[in-house]
């Protein structure tokens, strides 16, 4: 207890666990998240290495398309977008690029563990974890490829002191790039090829502990994740993806009292994948730059970083990026 004497009594214990005092107290930090925009304390992050040269020439498919679009006879838009494997040294380069503006901002990077060469796509952090208040639900991944990477992460979790709050277990499928605490009494979940309902359920389940309401949206066969189609950029301000959304939710955000501004379709297709980093103060591909002026012209500070290499694993800067740590807004 580090010699911490209000802790030395026999009372009751009378508030919740995820009580940022209790956190900080015993757990060394307020771990968890209960916003999207909030600024950010902590974030894990894993520098791409030697590990993404043995993914498939077509590895976008892998992170940004469905495995079950390959039964689908004929063409569509995605097949004609095959950029092949990034060069190694330019996608680390873009990482550090990225990691040097997250520092700037006051972000500490934690790093996930694991063997130098295992697991090719654990750059996509997002992915490990739902993190909510007070800690970290551990995901189950959906195809093999991916499946180690979960220990990794609950290796680091416990060499962090980050509480881990349950994991997904059983057939329930679940994948962090699919979750947003959209406020501190609402989250959101998208089902896809990626996240079924046994895993809804499960996190559901962990949600309802803090009364937190869990909102399901279906999202088309054409992506896995909801950070392909929604990003809440300030207080009463999100990021949106029309075609990639259902009628109802898009309605729900109005009611809330939610802006919607649409990511320009001229834009590349991962552009809407970015990160806030506090209320109104977003990092952003620098190749988006038709929303880059939309946003700047609805008082949005971006902070443009060049991710094209990351683009070609089919993920963007929201999947490289897990918010460990955010203040409450």
């Amino acid at each position: 207890m580090d010699g911490n004497a209000k802790y030395m009594s026999k009372s009751l214990v009378n508030k919740p666990f995820h009580d940022k005092e209790l956190l900080r107290d015993i757990w060394g930090d307020g771990w968890g998240v209960s916003n999207d925009i909030g600024r950010i304390g902590k974030i894990l992050m894993h520098r791409p290495g030697k590990e993404v040269l043995h993914l498939h020439r077509h590895a976008r498919e892998i992170e940004a398309g469905s495995v079950f679009n390959h039964e689908i006879r004929g063409h569509s838009l995605q097949d004609d977008d095959n950029g092949g494997l990034p060069d190694p040294d330019k996608l680390q380069a873009q990482f550090d690029g990225l990691s040097r503006v997250l520092h700037k901002e006051g972000i500490e990077i934690l790093p996930l563990e694991g063997i130098a060469e295992g697991w090719p796509e654990r750059l996509f952090t997002r992915d490990l974890g739902l993190v909510i208040p007070g800690g970290v639900v551990l995901s189950r991944m959906a195809l093999y490829l991916r499946y180690g990477e979960i220990r990794l992460a609950a290796q680091t979790f416990s060499r962090i002191g980050m509480p881990i709050l349950g994991m997904i277990q059983g057939h329930g499928l679940v994948e962090g790039g699919s979750f947003t605490m959209l406020d501190d009494a609402t989250a959101l979940i998208g089902r896809s090829e990626r996240v079924n309902l046994e895993g809804i359920e499960q996190i559901r389940h962990i949600l309802a502990i803090q009364d937190i309401q869990l909102l399901v949206i279906e999202l088309p066969s054409t992506i896995i994740h909801l950070d392909e189609a929604f990003l809440m950029i300030d207080h009463s301000r999100a990021l949106v993806n029309t075609a990639l959304l259902p009628f109802w939710f898009l309605d729900e955000l109005h009611q809330r009292g939610i802006t919607l501004l649409h990511v320009d379709p001229k834009d590349p297709p991962l552009t809407i994948n970015a990160l806030t980093v506090a209320p109104g103060r977003v990092v952003f591909p620098a190749s988006g730059v038709r929303t880059i002026e939309l946003l700047d012209r609805h008082g949005i500070q971006i902070i443009p970083v060049e991710v094209d290499e990351i683009f070609k694993l089919g993920g963007g800067i929201h999947c490289v990026t897990l918010p460990l740590t955010r203040a409450q807004t």
